[in-house]
């Protein structure tokens, strides 16, 4: 049995070295910060202080020449092969929330347009979920691995539970949802998961930059702003494909309605009837902002565009600390289906 000791809050815990560091950390209570758990976003990152550590494989890809230069570590890849010293900032706003495994009801499906649909699990009896707007979870079928979706729905009724699924090409389960799930079927949850959520203290305008299904947690981000009445400035940028692909009113709803909200779609692969802007999301966004020092910034869909935000954003002065994300992996093996 190793001890695994964070510098950071001086908190440490036990780790037999038959899992991962981020498993064992997230058993023993402590709100490590990550994302899709499978080495592919990164979000959980650390560096090794002192001690050793081993990956079942190949080192991820995650990690660059000058992260392993620097010691860093994968954590929800690497085990513990001695004691640790690991310096991790760990999230308190996570401190309260658990992660539970529950039964649910598919209440409604509806399908959004030609390849996303919306699903909504009912949590049975007086069982209900506590989340952060943001936060994903998995959603387990008995005949399939888990998957990972983003909650598209506000933490304000919990007991109801909304997901967009997009049908990912050779996805076994997204298949599965859009041709055989029907309603009153029984499904499990696990959940909460992830380090994207609001961070509901700050008062720093923010800008909610969606790909394609992104739009989920941005939804529920969004929706939990307007439940509490917040005055924060928000500049939503959703980016897809083609003009079908925008699958729901709600950003304009809301532009409409609320002065401190504006939206601005994005079309990569636009038609000629399109009047609005044109090209990659996030260079919608660097274009209309030159400096974003007093920002913050939320990004969720694919992991190509999350990395050019980022990029684009800290380029226009956007503080590092201040850019949230949560990259959909569905390109690996339908790790994630989002």
């Amino acid at each position: 049995m190793f001890t695994v000791l964070n510098q950071a809050s001086g908190k440490s815990f036990q780790s037999a070295g038959d899992a991962p560091v981020l498993d064992d950390a997230l058993a023993h209570g402590l709100n490590f910060p990550y994302g899709c758990q499978n080495g592919f976003c990164g979000k959980c990152k650390a560096v090794v202080l002192n001690g050793e550590i081993d990956y079942d494989g190949d080192v991820p890809a995650a990690l660059t020449e000058q992260d392993l230069e620097a010691n860093m570590a994968l954590l929800c890849q690497c085990r513990a092969t001695s004691d640790l010293y690991i310096n991790v900032d760990e999230l308190d706003d996570l401190a309260n929330i658990e992660v539970r495994s529950l039964p649910c009801k598919v209440e409604q499906i509806n399908r959004l347009n030609h390849d996303v649909i919306q699903i909504m699990l009912k949590i049975p009896g007086a069982q209900s979920l506590q989340y952060l707007a943001g936060q994903y979870l998995d959603l387990e079928h008995s005949d399939f691995e888990p998957r990972a979706f983003s909650i598209a729905n506000a933490p304000v009724n919990s007991n109801l539970i909304e997901l967009h699924v997009r049908l990912v090409e050779d996805g076994q389960f997204t298949n599965f949802i859009f041709n055989s799930l029907t309603e009153k079927t029984i499904l499990r949850i696990e959940g909460p998961k992830g380090d994207f959520f609001l961070r509901e203290e700050s008062d720093k305008p923010a800008i909610l930059i969606a790909g394609g299904t992104g739009f989920g947690p941005i939804k529920a981000i969004v929706e939990h702003l307007i439940s509490i009445d917040s005055q924060r400035k928000i500049h939503i940028y959703w980016g897809v494909r083609a003009e079908e692909d925008i699958y729901s009113s709600l950003p304009s709803e809301w532009a409409n309605e609320f002065e401190t909200i504006s939206y601005t779609p994005v079309l990569s692969e636009a038609n000629g009837s399109w009047r609005g802007e044109k090209g990659y999301v996030h260079e919608a966004v660097i274009q209309d902002f030159s400096n974003l020092s007093d920002y913050e910034v939320y990004a969720c869909g694919p992991p190509i565009m999350v990395r050019a935000a980022a990029s684009g954003c800290l380029e226009r002065g956007l503080s590092k600390k201040h850019f949230y994300s949560d990259a959909f992996e569905y390109a690996f093996e339908e790790n994630a289906d989002d």
